[in-house]
């Protein structure tokens, strides 16, 4: 795989459609360090109120049974997906911009095709002459199939096998159909989107396209 031609490479999808897995493949091949959004909202979550930043700590504020409500869960995903959106921004800015801090890989359920919506950072003082299309990429990888994002989730644990039956079940559906709005989504803004299985190629399959 080259690594010349981007600086940043955004792994967004679903969840348990396997994008650490494929960030540590990479990391292991290239030699470049990779972030998870999750810490990154968790640091934000630390550094504000609920009542600064409601969208990033509405998920700290569920009850047990909203789990059970899919298609909540997805609208709650992109509301945090949306307020990550100026951060990740600026992140990504200044990995372009100043060259020492090297190519980095990012990757998280909060990645969404909003974040390549623009070419340039004007939002951004001092950063409005970046071009993003040059040194940013992103790719999305699904999982499509409810059977295997549960076989995932539950693999991977984080609580979820002490999960209800309900709530995992609502869960996977929720995965499933943020995954579809994501597809379509970067289809939309012509972004690259990878199946998830199979997995022994998803890094083959990956440096065909970026």
């Amino acid at each position: 795989m080259e690594i010349d031609n981007w600086r940043v490479l955004l792994i967004g999808g679903n969840s348990g459609a396997g994008k650490t897995h494929l960030a540590k493949n990479l990391v292991r091949r290239l030699g470049v360090p990779f972030l998870m959004v999750d810490d990154i909202r968790i640091a934000l979550q630390q550094a504000t109120t609920p009542q600064q930043h409601p969208d990033l700590h509405v998920f700290l504020k569920y009850q047990p049974e909203q789990w059970n409500h899919a298609e909540a869960i997805v609208r709650d995903w992109l509301r945090v997906g949306h307020a990550l959106v100026k951060p990740l921004r600026d992140i990504i800015a200044h990995h372009i911009l100043v060259e020492s801090s090297g190519k980095i890989i990012i990757e998280g359920d909060g990645i969404l095709p909003a974040l390549l919506n623009q070419n340039t950072f004007d939002e951004i003082p001092d950063f409005e002459n970046i071009d993003l299309s040059q040194k940013a990429c992103a790719v999305f990888l699904i999982e499509d199939n409810e059977d295997e994002i549960m076989r995932n989730l539950c693999k991977r644990g984080r609580g979820f096998i002490s999960a209800s039956e309900e709530h995992q079940s609502s869960f996977v559906r929720a995965s499933w159909q943020f995954g579809q709005w994501l597809a379509q989504e970067a289809q939309r803004n012509q972004i690259t989107v990878l199946k998830a299985r199979p997995k022994e190629t998803i890094v083959e399959r990956l440096g065909e396209v970026i």
